[in-house]
């Protein structure tokens, strides 16, 4: 028996291997693009598709950011409108405030020089009270003469406060609500003078009107007497 030898080339098989699987590869893909073509798909109306959509996309956040910038601007334009605004209701807020007090200035010296009551030479032009704490009040007291009038005023002045204590009427003199105790307030003057000063209120004590009485030359029978009723936070007295 005679035997021949034949070379082996294994590189040769394995690309022929290669070859084979690429083909089936090829083959498969197409086979399966073509049944997606024969279903209606068309892979390039799909990739255009998808640029449109990108583009889209791009042209979405485009407008996002545009957006967010008009918002900026406008809240900025918000905040310096409010600050504006509460520039304008400040100083509106002060010169109502001037006016008021001008026209209390005017109807003052107006009282002065032509008061409404001209046959009494002197008059209480103001007694008012005002919340300084939290049982304290600051007392002003305005007293005028008529401007004609080249004579001196001398005088005294009483304050009383009344009120309930546990439940029981009772009435205080300046002297049992005043620090230095007090008992009664002079006045010298010519044309104007302003008394002013604290009330300190005992505890327990429940005020319900005060009572300012003006004695010319320290006379009872000249007195002049106002009574007011006590200031709310609601209802401040000021009576003129």
């Amino acid at each position: 028996m005679q035997l021949k030898v034949k070379p082996h080339n294994p590189w040769k098989t394995r690309v022929l291997i290669l070859l084979g699987l690429l083909a089936i590869g090829v083959g498969g893909w197409s086979l399966f693009d073509y049944g997606r073509y024969k279903a209606g798909y068309d892979s390039a109306e799909v990739d255009l598709e998808q640029l449109r959509l990108a583009a889209l996309v791009d042209e979405l956040y485009g407008e996002i950011d545009h957006l967010r910038e008009q918002k900026a601007q406008l809240e900025r334009a918000a905040q310096i409108e409010r600050k504006a605004y509460n520039e304008l209701d400040t100083n509106l807020k002060v010169l109502q405030g001037e006016i008021l007090e001008l026209k209390e200035e005017l109807a003052f010296y107006r009282g002065i020089v032509s008061p409404r009551d001209a046959s009494r030479g002197l008059r209480l032009q103001r007694f008012s009270l005002e919340p300084n704490g939290l049982r304290s009040y600051r007392y002003t007291v305005v007293i005028t003469q008529v401007l004609k009038n080249d004579k001196l005023a001398r005088g005294r002045v009483k304050l009383y406060v009344e009120g309930l204590q546990n439940n029981e009427p009772k009435t205080l003199e300046l002297s049992a609500l005043s620090e230095n105790s007090v008992k009664e307030l002079n006045y010298r003057f010519k044309y104007f003078q302003n008394l002013e000063g604290d009330l300190e209120l005992p505890s327990g004590f429940r005020p319900t009107r005060a009572t300012a009485q003006i004695l010319p030359g320290g006379r009872q029978q000249d007195m002049i007497e106002k009574t007011i009723d006590w200031p709310t936070e609601e209802n401040q007295t000021d009576v003129e």
